[in-house]
Formats: C-alpha cells, sequence, structure tokens
C-alpha cells in the first residue's frame, strides 16, 4: 500500500483529493493532510509517505522550498497541485524532478494518470535497489521479461507481440502480470525507460540533434519523442536542455 500525503492551505481541496485518490487506486491511502509547510515537513519525517500532493503556495514554507528539501530522497515522489500556470514554477519542478504539475482545479482522470505514472517510479526504485517485491506466481518468467525490456528498450522495432511470442505465451496474458508487476502498461514502461536515456543525451557534449537522441533512445521519430517529452516533464527537450545548462553554469566556481 502506498502512503500518500496531501499538502494544501485550502480544506475543500484536501477534501477533495483525498477522496479522489481512494478512488483512483485501490492500492494507494491518503495516511495523512497538511495545511501549512512546517506541518508538511514533520509528517513527511514521520509517516514516511511514497508519493506527496504539494501545492506551491503553502503558509510558511513554499512546497517547492519543501520540495527542495527532500527531493533527493529515492523513496519519494512529489506532485505539484497549483492555480498557477507559470512557466517557473514548471522549471524548478523539472529542476527537482517533480513527476507532475498539475493546475487546479484537478480532474480524477488527470489524478489517475499521476499517480499511475508514480506508482511506476516507486517500483522502478524497488527493483533497482533490489528490495523485496510481491511475488508473482510466474516469478521466474516475469524477472526474464523484465530482462528482455531492459536489453531492448532502444530497439524502436521491439514490441510486446515481440515479447509474447518469444515466451510463448499471449499478448493479453503478458501485458496483464506487467501491469501487476511493475503497476503499468508495457508501453508506459519502455517510454519512462527511454526518457530517462533522453535526459542523459540531452546533456551530452558536443550536443546530439533531437533526431539522433530519439534514434539512440529507441522513439520511432523526433516529433513522438518531443511530444512523449513534453507530456512527461512539462518542457520540451530543448527546453530542458537549456534549463540544465544554465543550472550546470550557474553552479561553476568563477574563476579568481
Amino acid at each position: 500500500m502506498w502512503k500518500v500525503l496531501i499538502c494544501d492551505d485550502e480544506a475543500l481541496t484536501r477534501r477533495g483529493l483525498t477522496k479522489m485518490v481512494s478512488r483512483c487506486r485501490t492500492d494507494m491511502e491518503v495516511v495523512a493532510v497538511a495545511a501549512q509547510g512546517e506541518e508538511a515537513c514533520e509528517k513527511i519525517e514521520t509517516l514516511r509517505p511514497s508519493i506527496v500532493l504539494m501545492d506551491i503556495n503553502m503558509p510558511l514554507v513554499s512546497g517547492l522550498e519543501i520540495i527542495e528539501r527532500y527531493h533527493e530522497d529515492p523513496r519519494l515522489r512529489f506532485v505539484i497541485i497549483s492555480g498557477y500556470s507559470d512557466f517557473a514554477y514548471a522549471q524548478k519542478a523539472c529542476r527537482y524532478h517533480v513527476v507532475d504539475y498539475l493546475l487546479k482545479p484537478v480532474s480524477e482522470e488527470q489524478l489517475l494518470a499521476v499517480l499511475d505514472r508514480c506508482a511506476v517510479l516507486l517500483q522502478q526504485q524497488i527493483t533497482t535497489s533490489r528490495i523485496v517485491v510481491p511475488q508473482h506466481q510466474d516469478r521466474s518468467m516475469i524477472t526474464q521479461v523484465l530482462q528482455e525490456i531492459e536489453q531492448h528498450v532502444t530497439d524502436s522495432d521491439f514490441s510486446l507481440n515481440q515479447l509474447s511470442n518469444q515466451f510463448h505465451v499471449s499478448a493479453s496474458y503478458l501485458s496483464r502480470i506487467i501491469k501487476e508487476e511493475v503497476h503499468c502498461t508495457f508501453s508506459e514502461l519502455i517510454n519512462e525507460k527511454r526518457l530517462t536515456q533522453a535526459r542523459t543525451l540531452l546533456l551530452s557534449e558536443p550536443p546530439l540533434l533531437m533526431w539522433e537522441i530519439a534514434e539512440q533512445c529507441g522513439f520511432t521519430s523526433q516529433h513522438y519523442f518531443c511530444r512523449v517529452f513534453k507530456n512527461r516533464f512539462g518542457l520540451t527537450p530543448q527546453q530542458y536542455r537549456q534549463l540544465m545548462k544554465e543550472e550546470n553554469s550557474g553552479n561553476k566556481p568563477k574563476s579568481a
């Protein structure tokens, strides 16, 4: 059961999000709510939630300050929920690897999509950290399937049908056990892994062209890569590259 913390200074928003979370995911539970920044920090420290739905404009300590304080914790995923559409906020959110930036009022469909994405990232962290995960009735096969996905993630022709033929099972069965294991679909898992690699390649020197990055990561086209990237991070690949370039430049020590 994933623990969810809701941080917002509006009581109506807190109640609404709490109800939506319970309807969206049966494997997620709102363990607490916070109306102020310091209260949010205290609950993060004591309750150790996995997902935090964070309003930017929290009293005393802002949402972005809280995210900056805890964003390096690999067991924690932040989602910004704000009434303000501001590019500067989106830039900072991307810098702190916020899962998504949702504008109020948040629909149940939007919340479900972002909670699904959080579950994917958290499950990947568990797998990477070699933490024991719930046992599947066919553990040997699902382990091999995930290994195959990891090995072929940059192959644009790699497909669920190809994978199902390799393991002599139906595509629908394979799709189901993948979702049971990592809480996302085959295509969502593939795209998440490709986007992780794309973020690294965007910072390579000399700079790679967008079509080169798309090709190396396994996307079928530059257009599709750019669309998936912006949907995931709220910035185009070029905007992300420029943001990280400015950030890295600002962190370099000045010469005497």
